[in-house]
């Protein structure tokens, strides 16, 4: 039978393959146990001591599974809520930070330790109002932070609230006030900014983003931030980027979800090209209830962040990256279905991508530079909504992950 098979096979070199592969393995296909290594050559590449290349051919990348680490990553437990933000600060004043996240009918209080979030006080929006983003941020001045939550409501204007938190429960200090509100700014430059709803259909803003100060039960414009007119509260942070330290305004815009770079506050000096920060959050138009269903939506994009993220000298640009689903015209059908954090650098006039995170389970929603368990070092924190909230029939499933900053891959 062997010597048939020699015969039919010699004349190819198809012959002299399945003649190998029938006669036996070469001495070197043995492993040190006698037993044939059947293993691709590409096996070995898996580990903390990878090649950053193939050897099968310098061109291919070694794949992602040769750098996988579970050093220096953190999950919460799922929370059976579509979260719509978060907020890392020490909001008691006793030299912790407590992690604050919302939903669209409640907010939360939580500290993590460890490895566990556990949750200290909690506060629930009215029937009729809709949370749409919560910060932090010291507004008076004594070294307390109050928690600050913009909201809608039923008739489609805003509802924004102040609340106070003593280390047990979670207080309103504010009525509900007129105004949009948001915490924008780069470290060391927060403020909080306002703006009012509209009063006309189909709209969702009136008048110009503005800094508001609070006086301990209401806020006040404190004058007009230095923004392009497409700008709104949700959607921008101001900050300095490059080497050249120049004040720039990042923004995205709806319904393209570009990110748009000014240099000043109104010279255009950049525009990307792929959508980033899309989510399902979403303001609805002042329209009457029978329109309401079918009105489009002002969709609002997960914070831009603007922080030295690599300690290098020089701030990055950090943005979600949000797979969308659906058609770009059609802006109520959208779907995210994962998600990744983007780290810019701004060189040449331009963003450059630096790094992304891993693939991540659904959009992220909200992002924050802090350090979440207070062991010293900073995390980039994400807020991911794993399953989005359908009507009333599925409240949604979401989780907080964190990467802690400067960890390697070294055991």
């Amino acid at each position: 039978m062997k010597n048939f098979l020699k015969q039919f096979f010699a004349p190819t070199a198809l012959g002299l393959f399945c003649l190998a592969a029938l006669t036996g393995p070469p001495a070197d296909a043995l492993a040190d146990d006698g037993q044939t290594n059947k293993r691709h050559p590409s096996y070995n590449l898996i580990g903390r001591d990878a090649p950053p290349d193939s050897p099968l051919n310098p061109n291919f990348v070694v794949a992602d599974e040769s750098r996988l680490s579970e050093r220096g990553f953190w999950r919460s437990s799922y929370i059976p809520e579509s979260l719509v933000g978060l907020a890392v600060e020490d909001i008691d004043r006793d030299g912790k930070n407590e992690l604050v996240y919302a939903s669209e009918k409640n907010i939360y209080v939580g500290r993590v330790n460890g490895g566990k979030l556990n949750q200290l006080a909690s506060w629930s929006a009215e029937r009729t109002e809709r949370i749409v983003s919560i910060d932090a941020l010291d507004l008076t001045g004594d070294g307390r932070m109050e928690i600050i939550a913009s909201m809608q409501n039923d008739k489609a204007t805003a509802a924004g609230v102040i609340l106070g938190f003593d280390g047990k429960t979670l207080t309103p200090v504010s009525g509900r006030l007129p105004w949009y509100l948001r915490v924008v700014g780069a470290p060391g430059g927060r403020f909080l900014a306002g703006q009012k709803p509209a009063s006309s259909h189909n709209e969702f803003y009136s008048g110009k983003v503005v800094r508001l100060s609070f006086d301990g039960k209401t806020v006040k414009a404190a004058g007009a931030v230095n923004v392009p007119n497409f700008v709104n509260v949700f959607n921008f942070t101001i900050g300095v980027l490059g080497s050249n330290r120049t004040q720039m305004v990042a923004a995205v815009k709806y319904p393209s979800e570009h990110i748009f770079l000014f240099e000043g506050g109104s010279d255009r000096a950049w525009e990307t090209r792929e959508e980033y920060g899309g989510t399902m959050n979403h303001l609805q138009p002042f329209v009457s209830a029978e329109d309401a269903q079918h009105a489009r939506k002002e969709y609002l994009p997960t914070r831009l962040i603007i922080a030295d993220i690599d300690l290098d000298g020089q701030n990055e640009l950090i943005a979600a990256k949000n797979d969308r689903g659906g058609v770009n015209f059609m802006s109520n059908l959208r779907a995210f279905s994962s998600g990744a954090v983007q780290v810019f650098k701004y060189a040449n006039l331009a963003l450059t991508p630096s790094f992304r995170t891993r693939a991540l389970p659904g959009p992220a929603v909200d992002l924050q530079l802090a350090d979440l368990d207070n062991n010293g070092s900073m995390d980039l924190v994400a807020a991911v909504v794993v399953e989005q909230k359908s009507g009333m029939l599925k409240d949604g499933r979401s989780i907080i992950i964190a990467y802690e900053l400067g960890v390697s891959n070294q055991p």
